[in-house]
């Protein structure tokens, strides 16, 4: 008797620690990916809070930016889109000692995946801006992650939204940003432009 009480008690103990185990791993999982969300969105939400265009940089080549593009699988799942931005932000670090300008073009688009499994976020960086060098050229790249299941953008002007943005004269006055990650979480966000 005093045997199967014993086996009964070690059971309890047991299936308690492996239920706490679970329960931990669970949330660090959650954090993990609400950790991720929360950067991508401040990355993107800063370079787009501090969008910059000047049409008179622009002439002859373009200099400054703001281009937005909707981008959707080739099986057409209105769901799951990667779409483009492509923009010149006043948030460029530099050093003091540096020629550079607070003018940075920022591109954030998707590559497919070599085993053909996903995309991959990726981040193009380019810090000095001249009329040598055309928009859209240059800079370095980087992967930001293969965790991102959709992301979608729409701009507002005035009262009204599109899914593209190629105004090279102005600027959206807001963005919504809608990000979906693989475990199924989305997060939406609306970042004002320039302000």
């Amino acid at each position: 008797i005093g045997t199967a009480i014993m086996a009964g008690i070690v059971t309890v103990i047991y299936s308690s620690f492996f239920t706490a185990s679970r329960n931990v791993d669970q949330a660090e999982e959650l954090r993990d990916t609400t950790d991720l969300a929360r950067t991508l969105i401040a990355k993107l939400s800063n370079d787009i809070a501090n969008a910059y265009v000047n049409p008179g940089m622009n002439a002859p080549a373009v200099t400054t930016i703001f281009y937005g593009k909707k981008v959707q699988p080739a099986t057409g799942d209105e769901k799951n889109r990667y779409d483009e931005l492509y923009l010149t932000a006043l948030t460029n670090w530099r050093r003091p000692d540096s020629q550079q300008t607070d003018l940075l073009e920022v591109g954030y688009y998707f590559k497919e995946k070599t085993d053909g499994s996903g995309y991959v976020m990726m981040r193009r960086e380019k810090r000095e801006l001249s009329k040598d060098s055309p928009a859209l050229e240059g800079g370095v790249e980087y992967a930001m992650t293969d965790r991102v299941e959709s992301l979608q953008l729409r701009y507002k002007s005035g009262t009204s939204w599109s899914d593209e943005w190629n105004n090279k004269s102005a600027l959206p006055s807001a963005v919504e940003i809608t990000l979906l990650l693989d475990d199924g979480s989305a997060y939406i966000t609306q970042v004002d432009v320039g302000r």
